[in-house]
């Protein structure tokens, strides 16, 4: 009820048609929908309360169109109950008076109903005023503490540019090379993470493939452990797209730190494919496993949880120590992704 009160038609087709035009439509479309009934209640009780549905005609005409959308379907119904109705019920042995006061007092009951439905529609209105604005306040901080972010890897870079030109230990300078180039990486995962397009779907396939290439250069060790990205082709909605990117993120970094220790050689494999009626993505190694305990306090819990609340799917995640690496699994459904753009 909320959402179709704070539809404001004549709001939102100002650039259409003119608000008038709008408002007389929500009325006619009104008168409509009780005639409507009118016709359906006469199949099983002929001529029983002949105003009764004035009343949801005109509170749905307003929501639609506001008070006067509202008014409109009040002062057409009366006019056409006036033509058809108050005829029909004198021919039956009603009284001409009667009639008459009968069609007043329920033309100014619909107008009560008018003003209440008014009240309601514009706390609605005003109510989803002020979420977007908050919504929009919100993004804009977002993108000002992105483009912060951004800054402090660029300074942070500079600084370690800066110190490299002053050493003049070979061994010393190309360690601070070094960490110039993981910082730079990182900045890029930073920002392959969130600057998704605008655009209604994304694919799939172009943003994993792009966030694997930048973690390659951003945490993974020289040499040892290798990363590989396999996705079918699927267009998901923005939202959705930077909710999986930070569970890829998140669970790949966690794969690094702890999958491999001691230097060992392994491969971390992220994988998005159809699974059955939905869409699964996998983030999978070979290496030590999770230890016992891990399930319940680690990977399956804080950020990468509310990531995959965010994506709308469910987590779940296999092996153990000695049982050939961990296996993360998140399922989809299949409203998440279409193999099509639209």
């Amino acid at each position: 009820m909320q959402r179709l009160a704070s539809l404001d038609l004549p709001s939102r087709l100002s650039g259409i048609a003119p608000r008038w035009t709008v408002m007389l439509a929500c009325a006619v479309f009104g008168v409509g929908v009780s005639a409507l009934m009118r016709l359906i209640a006469d199949q099983f009780a002929p001529g029983v309360a002949p105003y009764a549905f004035i009343y949801p005609a005109c509170l749905l005409a307003t929501l639609l169109g506001g008070w006067q959308g509202g008014l409109g379907t009040v002062a057409i119904g009366g006019f056409l109950a006036w033509e058809f109705v108050v005829p029909k019920a004198i021919q039956s042995g009603g009284q001409m008076n009667y009639q008459a006061a009968a069609l007043v007092i329920n033309a100014v009951t619909a107008g009560c109903a008018v003003a209440v439905a008014e009240v309601f529609r514009s706390a609605a209105v005003r109510a989803t005023a002020a979420h977007d604005a908050k919504l929009e306040e919100r993004d804009l901080l977002f993108k000002e503490l992105r483009h912060r972010v951004a800054n402090d890897f660029a300074i942070v870079a500079s600084l370690l540019d800066l110190q490299r030109r002053r050493s003049s230990e070979p061994a010393t300078r190309a360690a601070l090379e070094q960490a110039m180039a993981r910082i730079r990486s990182i900045g890029r995962v930073h920002r392959q993470l969130y600057a998704v397009p605008e655009s209604a779907m994304i694919d799939m396939r172009l943003y994993l493939r792009d966030l694997c290439a930048g973690l390659v250069d951003a945490t993974l060790p020289p040499a040892g452990i290798r990363l590989s990205c396999e996705c079918e082709e699927a267009f998901m909605a923005r939202e959705q797209v930077l909710s999986l990117g930070l569970v890829v993120n998140e669970l790949v970094m966690n794969a690094v730190r702890h999958a491999f220790p001691d230097g060992r050689d392994g491969v971390i494999l992220v994988r998005f494919a159809s699974n059955g009626p939905g869409w699964r993505l996998e983030v999978c190694d070979n290496g030590i496993g999770l230890p016992a305990g891990e399930r319940k306090t680690g990977l399956g819990t804080g950020l990468i949880e509310q990531f995959v609340r965010q994506a709308g799917g469910t987590l779940t995640l296999g092996g153990g120590a000695g049982h050939n690496g961990t296996q993360a699994y998140l399922d989809l459904p299949a409203s998440a992704a279409l193999s099509k753009p639209v």
